[in-house]
């Protein structure tokens, strides 16, 4: 199948007037028939959500529609119709893509949407609410985005997921949130002030400046893997602090948690904390080559200390290792519900559409962790994260655990 350079560069480029070049109207109806083709036969079971016949229907729709459609609306749709297939791992990540981005980053708390991260141009907005974007208010765009955002699977993962792809140039204009793919004019409000700032948008932006409630200062490293992966203990190596916000091998977990094994038991540590936020997920037998290791810690108070923060970025296999820690390690979970269900569809397989080169993801497994009817795995202590956290760089959910344990 062809895919011309000129379909290829034009793919995520500003098309004002819809599509009028015959073969990339008919490159995207070949994608769109090998989109519905994979996904029939990949994914476990495609229909569990929408119908066959309302799928069908949306893929005939779009493909009747392209010559109406601009590029970047085309891409919408697309996501659009594969959120609507109803699991958080049947996507349309944009994966490559090389979409612009405008430059901050934002965070949904307490119903808002905050800067959380800027270039060193824009510090002058750190903590600041979004309030409009080209005149569009911020809680409209939000559930526009809430339609289409990928890996979405309930209300949190939706919150975590719409906030990231909110400042991608493509998308908003392809919404019809903004015209101009380059330039757009944002209203924040700082404190007490209203701030209007004309943004330009960038393929890359160097994020220097940021706000965060990371603060390990009781917890000095031990043995590092990486930043995403280690293990630190606090002063007096009782209680044991294990970073796991990314996957690794279950080789590299085997080798991390031997070594853990051995320093709580030369130092009888006694209580234990897993921190599982902002972990995506992966592979949730490298989490239980962990847990496989940890039951061996004698000395660990496993009645009542061991602790597993999570939050609504705690997907996947972070969210299955949670639930597996709850029940193996007698784990209490502190932080925010999840954003992943408990009973649901995993184990990602991927492919690529042929002309727009776009990666599709879906779902090959059916798991249960827990409660069937539960949209999420729910903490046992909940605390919620404010920008006030943020802005005064404190992790109240890990500073109710230093204080349950006695630390302070």
């Amino acid at each position: 199948m062809r895919f011309p350079l000129l379909f290829l560069l034009s793919i995520f480029s500003l098309n004002c007037y819809g599509l009028t070049n015959l073969l990339e109207i008919k490159n995207w109806q070949d994608d769109l028939d090998v989109y519905s083709q994979r996904l029939t036969e990949k994914h476990i079971d495609l229909y569990h959500t929408i119908s066959k016949q309302a799928f069908n229907k949306k893929i005939m729709h779009l493909k009747s529609t392209l010559a109406t459609l601009t590029n970047n609306q085309i891409l919408v749709q697309l996501m659009k119709l594969t959120h609507s297939i109803g699991d958080g791992h049947t996507s349309l990540p944009l994966w490559g893509a090389n979409l612009k981005s405008f430059p901050i980053q934002l965070k949904m708390m307490q119903g808002k949407l905050y800067v959380i991260k800027t270039t060193k141009d824009f510090k002058h907005l750190l903590g600041a609410k979004l309030e409009t974007i080209d005149g569009i208010q911020a809680e409209e765009i939000y559930l526009l985005f809430s339609q289409l955002t990928p890996f979405s699977e309930n209300k949190y993962s939706t919150q975590v997921r719409a906030a990231e792809y909110i400042p991608k140039a493509e998308l908003l204009n392809g919404l019809g949130i903004i015209n101009d793919t380059d330039h757009a004019w944002f209203t924040f409000k700082v404190g007490e002030k209203r701030v209007k700032q004309q943004l330009k948008s960038h393929h890359s932006n160097e994020y220097n400046a940021y706000l965060s409630i990371e603060n390990y200062s009781l917890f000095p490293v031990e043995e590092k893997l990486n930043d995403n992966l280690w293990f630190g203990a606090s002063k007096n190596k009782k209680i044991i602090y294990v970073k796991f916000r990314r996957y690794t091998s279950i080789s590299n977990m085997g080798s991390l948690a031997e070594d853990l094994l051995s320093f709580i038991n030369e130092q009888a540590s006694e209580k234990l904390i897993i921190d599982l936020r902002e972990n995506y997920g992966g592979n949730f037998f490298v989490g239980l080559k962990l847990a496989e290791l940890l039951v061996l810690a004698d000395s660990i108070d496993w009645k009542s200390g061991v602790y597993v923060l999570i939050d609504h970025a705690t997907f996947s296999a972070a969210m299955s290792n949670a639930a597996q820690f709850s029940q193996l390690l007698n784990a209490k979970l502190v932080g925010e519900p999840t954003g992943a269900k408990p009973s649901g569809y995993q184990d990602m397989g991927q492919f690529t559409l042929p002309n727009s080169t776009l990666g599709v993801t879906y779902s090959k497994r059916l798991y249960h962790f827990g409660n069937d009817k539960n949209d999420a795995l729910y903490p046992d202590v909940a605390i919620e994260v404010s920008i006030d956290d943020y802005l005064s760089n404190n992790d109240p959910q890990l500073q109710w655990i230093i204080h349950d344990v006695g630390l302070n």
